[in-house]
């Protein structure tokens, strides 16, 4: 059995006047399990914040039809309702989104994930670590061995996408499960975290906060978004934080 017991979101475009283009699905209960979601959209083409809202809309229509078990589906979904998009609007025909999401069960947590946006889970040492890869030129020549994190760390490129869902991009999406018994639960309690890259990229330049604040969901998610504020956003910036009560 799975309960939540803890959530807390946000999501805020990088400047006050600007369009926010990411998207999210807090925690919802489904089929005995809970799915949730983030997702970006890419800013370099007109219609993103279109394509990450019919991302996560689609994404919420399919779950309560109960197709959670096809993640291709839910992709292939979601690509021919954003290409639709430029039906009416041929200026949306570039129209780009990431997506990350994840359905907790009993068996475990089953992720779907396309683009840069992260996945977190928090260990019994109060760190989080990274369950997805990014989906970037930088993870790309990482991979290849062409480059090390180290030699990446001050070139461009970093946000690069070598991937998204669009008419115009090849879909190469990741999905995969997580067994229950491999994930690291903590006196009985699982934290899951998802971030987008304009919210990942301030928690990595410094990825830890008190004992007390790391065991609050509440906590976390108001210090880490304080953090962001108190700095220059460089993008759309969104968390999606929860904390599993596991029977």
């Amino acid at each position: 059995m799975i309960n939540l017991i803890e959530s807390s979101s946000f999501s805020f475009p990088k400047n006050e006047n600007k369009t926010n283009q990411d998207s999210f699905l807090s925690p919802k209960e489904i089929g005995g399990g809970y799915l949730f979601a983030i997702a970006d959209g890419v800013g370099s083409y007109q219609g993103a914040d279109l394509a990450s809202n019919t991302a996560i809309s689609i994404l919420n229509k399919t779950a309560e039809i109960n197709n959670l078990n096809d993640i291709k589906l839910i992709f292939d979904d979601i690509l021919s309702n954003i290409i639709h998009l430029s039906k009416d609007n041929s200026g949306l025909s570039n129209a780009a989104t990431t997506l990350t999401f994840c359905y907790l069960n009993d068996q475990g947590l089953n992720i779907g994930h396309v683009g840069d946006c992260r996945i977190y889970l928090k260990d019994d040492k109060n760190k989080l670590y990274q369950v997805t890869k990014d989906h970037t030129l930088h993870q790309k020549l990482i991979d290849d061995g062409i480059f090390t994190r180290q030699q990446l760390k001050n070139r461009s490129g970093k946000n690069k996408l070598t991937t998204a869902i669009s008419r115009s991009i090849d879909l190469n999406f990741d999905m995969f499960t997580i067994n229950k018994n491999e994930l690291p639960i903590i006196d009985g309690y699982l934290y899951i975290y998802l971030m987008s890259d304009g919210t990942h990229s301030f928690w990595e330049k410094r990825p830890k906060f008190s004992i007390n604040t790391m065991s609050n969901i509440i906590q976390y998610s108001s210090s880490l978004l304080n953090r962001i504020r108190r700095s220059t956003p460089t993008d759309d910036f969104t968390l999606v934080a929860m904390k599993f009560k596991i029977i």
